[in-house]
């Protein structure tokens, strides 16, 4: 087939237009961070006026939720009357205003009243009549008006931190006192005119640049050639088909419900921010994923829906690798079914371990795929700016967006050749570079088109400030996490890096024999991995799930190398012996170290994966053992020794690949409680779209049982046979009970620990009426303790009989201690027995208690019953919004919509929180990491509603905590503003504080 092949002769073309182009680009981009914006101000007054009309005064206290972020606003501004100065003197409840948090705390008593603000405090005088004291701060400092008509001013007392309004006067008594507080949120902002104006601009001239950067020359065939469907097509089709099937039933990422939460309010409300922590600074510079899958959540918040992006981006990465990198690198072998099957399989040991769910690394991984496809075909300039647009889409995505810089540096040869083949003098050359760096800019276009530099400043100072922010040369953390025994060291993992790392090795010792194309394209995609290694030390976390983003460049190299230590093997000589020796013991030790990781992944309870503290061992065989032998049988095949490298990497990954597969093919089958995969699946089939919350059910307490009338009419307390155990005591100091002992769910209680000799008790408690069962009801104790390893404790139930009682048997409630209980301080929990379990006719029920232990952490304290009922989570949640779902598991409560927003630096206050399995991640509410909901404990502590997985009590699905009903939930009116701003000093600085 002949071809007619142009050129178009730059020498006669001016370069003026690409210089002019390519310059007013790259000024339009510098200009971006810098240019005005619309920044959003908050100004909140409580209490609300308009509600003030309308008051309660029947309510306990006038006390409000409130919280923002930074937790000191841009002024606060608060009117003391007299009235309730002397109202809290008078009722002798001295808090008249509290914002929490060290911030301003108001006092009057019977000894005067007094301002605190900070270690300052100032005595503030009640005259008779109607008079008024004023606080009043900025940042310039503080001034107290009192209502004799002094003002004291405090110049150095900055604006003080408000987590909420409290005081202890009821409405009637605080009638005036108010708070008006203002608040700036520097990342939620809009693009002014000329901001879009310069966007529209840049992105312009990032085009025409492209367009007037020289192609290829035009190749046009003479002959039309006829398409013929491949045979690898099914290898495609099969790919396809595991990544599909890998979005049901595949594990949590870590971050999905952290990145699911800030995309959610992003579509909310125009916020960026981090949501859950660091003052809800925005990820500016690397938010462009979570702006792509905000738009997905406005469609629907379910696992399966918000995997779709990685799974599109996974079927990409495929057809990008076998297609555009392995094209090059192997021209022939790589249209081959077995080079396709192997492709298939380096990319699939490579990728599902990693890179499913909304983490950046799936975007990453793509773009770093492309730029190495693109780097290894550049033939002229406008591949080149290809390249370097694939690069700048890539940047903005996460810390780890750098690694493009990898295929780059290793291809800079031929993208140096592909720019002189188009280069006809210096003008051009100039051109190129302008025209180069306007395209590049399409990256800032990305991170400033609605951010500004004060945000990428404020942003990179708060995120450094709190943490984590390690430095280039802690990178070998990145691999001790690799090699913990916890879901970031899982076998799969670990399998993926240590084989490719391996091959590395072992391509760098086969590449010094005869450089033919296959060695050099192995050395080149060698170059890129150890590079690509390198640039993961730029980031300032070490995890080591972030190594998903090189899973292109790793199953590039895999397949090469495994087709280059083949095609050694059919000559071999006295290094190739040596290398396949080297080879093979190091990949061995590889498999070893790889497969010795658990099959442990993200949050565990939502799939009952087998081995999840322990290496693989189908029947007991380490799996190392079954790598050794397939290997060997694949060599027996083969006939060749010198090919061990090639089938130990080829089965392990391919033990991994199955293992995987199987562990959660088979996780629903072991329990479908609380499974991700069946949740996944019942979203496809309409059955159950509630994700976690479907298998979830709260147990309420009722009221507590009465002692039996006709057997203890005076509650006698000989009606308790007590041999060790003591009536409302028995429990260490620092484990105090519910209620107080003889209130509440408290009013009976035994307990066995004593001081300094603890020994063996046994308790049979008073016979308690029951009444008659619900069918979702039941029985409930607390214990403290244990209630295993030697104890025991038993629902014993009977039939009233006159005065007496006949036996009907016993129930044992199945109990779940907290998995990070600190001994010194136990946790009382929450335990009982269903209404179907209790036997058929009981009336009557006592507590029986063995302690058989003689240790120290041995006792057991447990309360008289109590009613409960059965309530599905979703249904208990429908009067509790908002609600707050920790990020460890987020993603997992699609019909949780009323979340908490975050809007202009103003935090709505939740009114239920899902917590993920102990221990407890309350990073959230930490004041210590700027956790953005911090004043949710700034004055009482949430207590947490018994809760289990339905048909599996003993499995930790997570927690249901509330706050206590004292406080009115955000009783402020809240006003958002918006004024247009300069990028840069446009919004005063906030330093980080602990």
């Amino acid at each position: 087939m002949t071809t007619i092949q142009t050129r178009p002769d730059r020498s006669a073309q001016s370069p003026w237009p690409a210089l002019i182009v390519g310059l007013v680009g790259v000024l339009a981009a510098l200009a971006l961070p810098f240019a005005p914006v619309w920044v959003a101000s908050s100004t909140l007054t409580w209490p609300d006026p308009d509600r003030a009309a309308t008051s309660n005064p029947t309510r306990e206290t006038a006390s409000s939720t409130a919280m923002i972020v930074p937790y000191r606003p841009a002024s606060v501004t608060a009117v003391v009357p007299c009235s309730a100065l002397r109202a809290a003197a008078d009722r002798n409840a001295p808090t008249v205003l509290d914002t929490g948090g060290g911030g301003v705390l108001v006092t009057a008593d019977a000894a005067g009243a007094a301002a605190i603000v900070g270690d300052q405090r100032v005595t503030v005088p009640v005259p008779p009549g109607d008079c008024r004291t004023v606080i009043r701060s900025t940042p310039d400092g503080m001034a107290v008006d009192t209502a004799d008509g002094r003002t004291v001013t405090l110049a150095s007392a900055p604006v003080p931190r408000v987590f909420g309004f409290q005081t202890a006067l009821d409405e009637a008594d605080a009638a005036g006192l108010t708070v008006t507080l203002s608040t700036i949120d520097r990342f939620t902002t809009s693009p002014s005119p000329l901001k879009w104006a310069l966007i529209v601009v840049a992105l312009l001239a990032a085009t025409g640049s492209l367009v007037l950067l020289p192609g290829s020359p035009s190749r046009r065939p003479s002959r039309r050639p006829r398409w013929r469907p491949r045979r690898v097509w099914w290898v495609d089709a099969g790919v396809v088909g595991v990544l599909a099937g890998w979005a049901v039933i595949g594990p949590l990422a870590v971050d999905d419900g952290w990145a699911t939460m800030i995309a959610r309010n992003v579509a909310a409300t125009g916020n960026p921010g981090n949501y859950y922590r660091w003052w809800n600074a925005a990820e500016v510079p690397f938010a462009f994923s979570q702006e792509l899958l905000s738009g997905l959540t406005t469609v629907s918040v379910a696992p399966l829906w918000l995997r779709l992006p990685s799974t599109a981006l996974a079927i990409a990465t495929w057809f990008v690798l076998s297609r555009g990198v392995l094209g090059a690198a192997l021209p022939v072998r790589s249209a081959t079914v077995r080079g396709r099957l192997l492709a298939a399989l380096c990319l699939l040991a490579t990728w599902l371990p990693f890179n499913l769910g909304t983490r950046p690394e799936s975007y990453v991984a793509l773009g770093v795929t492309a730029v190495l496809a693109l780097a290894m075909r550049a033939r002229s300039p406008r591949d080149v700016g290809l390249v370097i647009l694939s690069a700048a889409l890539v940047v903005p995505i996460s810390p780890n967006g750098a690694l493009v810089v990898a295929p780059v540096v290793v291809f800079a040869p031929t993208l140096w050749a592909a720019l002189r083949s188009g280069a006809a003098s210096r003008s051009w050359a100039a051109a190129y570079v302008l025209t180069l760096a306007s395209v590049a800019a399409v990256s800032v276009v990305l991170v400033f088109g609605d951010q500004t530099s004060d945000a990428l400043i404020t942003a990179t100072d708060w995120h450094t400030f709190y943490g984590p922010a390690l430095p280039w040369y802690e990178e070998p953390d990145r691999y001790a996490y690799l090699l913990q025994s916890d879901q970031q060291g899982s076998f799969a993992k670990r399998a993926a890096v240590l084989l490719t790392v391996a091959m590395v090795l072992v391509v760098l010792v086969l590449r010094w024999r005869r450089p033919d194309f296959v060695a050099r394209a192995a050395a080149r995609l060698a170059a890129v991995v150890l590079l690509t290694l390198a640039l993961f030390s730029l980031a300032p976390s070490k995890w080591s799930y972030h190594l998903g983003a090189a899973a292109g460049p790793f199953a590039a190299l895999l397949v090469v190398a495994v087709v280059l230590v083949a095609r050694r093997a059919r000559t071999p000589d006295r290094r190739t012996v040596v290398a396949a020796a080297f080879g093979s013991a190091l990949l061995t030790w590889a498999a070893v170290v790889s497969f010795a990781g658990p099959n442990a992944w993200w949050v565990p309870a939502v799939y009952d994966v087998p081995w999840p503290t322990e290496s693989p061992a189908p029947q007991g065989i380490s799996l190392v053992w079954l790598i050794i032998a397939g290997a060997a049988l694949v060599l027996l095949a083969s006939g060749r020794v010198t090919e061990a490298p090639a089938a130990l990497v080829v089965v392990a990954l391919a033990t991994s690949v199955a293992v995987m597969l199987g562990s959660f093919v088979a996780a629903p089958l072991r329990r479908p409680e609380g499974s991700l995969a069946r949740a996944n699946i019942g979203r496809l089939t309409g059955e159950r779209v509630c994700g976690l919350a479907d298998d979830v059910e709260v147990l309420p307490d009722g009221p507590v049982l009465r002692a039996a009338p006709d057997t203890d009419p005076d509650r006698d307390a000989d009606a308790d046979q007590l041999d060790g155990f003591v009536r409302a005591d028995g429990y260490p100091p620092d484990a105090a009970p519910p209620d107080p002992p003889g209130v509440g769910t408290s009013e009976f209680l035994w307990g066995s620990w004593a001081e300094p000799d603890p020994g063996r008790a046994s308790l049979t408690s008073r016979w308690f009426a029951v009444p008659a069962l619900a069918a979702d009801g039941g029985l409930a104790v607390s214990v403290a303790g244990r209630t295993d390893d030697g104890n025991r404790l038993v629902f014993d139930f009977g039939r009233a009989d006159g005065a007496d009682v006949t036996p009907l048997g016993e129930r044992s409630p199945a109990d779940r201690p907290a998995s990070d209980e600190d001994s010194a301080e136990p946790l009382w929990r929450s335990i009982g027995i269903d209404a179907p379990d209790v036997p058929a006719g009981a009336d009557r029920v006592r507590i029986r208690a063995d302690d058989g232990r003689t240790d120290a952490l041995g006792w057991l304290a447990v309360t008289g019953p109590r009613l409960r009922s059965v309530v599905p989570l979703n249904r208990f949640l429908d009067t509790r919004g908002p609600v707050l779902v920790s990020w460890p598991q987020a993603f997992l409560f699609p019909c949780v919509r009323d979340a908490p927003t975050i809007v202009a630096g103003v935090v709505q206050t939740p009114r239920a929180v899902i917590e993920s399995p102990r221990p407890y991640s309350a990073d959230d509410r930490k004041a210590d990491i700027g956790g953005s909901f911090a004043g949710l404990v700034a004055f009482d502590d949430l207590h947490e509603m018994p809760t289990r997985l339905r048909g599996r009590p003993e499995v930790d699905w997570g927690g249901l905590l509330l706050p206590p009903d004292t406080t009115a939930v955000d009783d402020y009116s809240h006003a958002v503003t918006r004024r247009l701003v300069p990028g840069i000093h446009g919004v005063p600085a906030v330093q980080p504080e602990r």
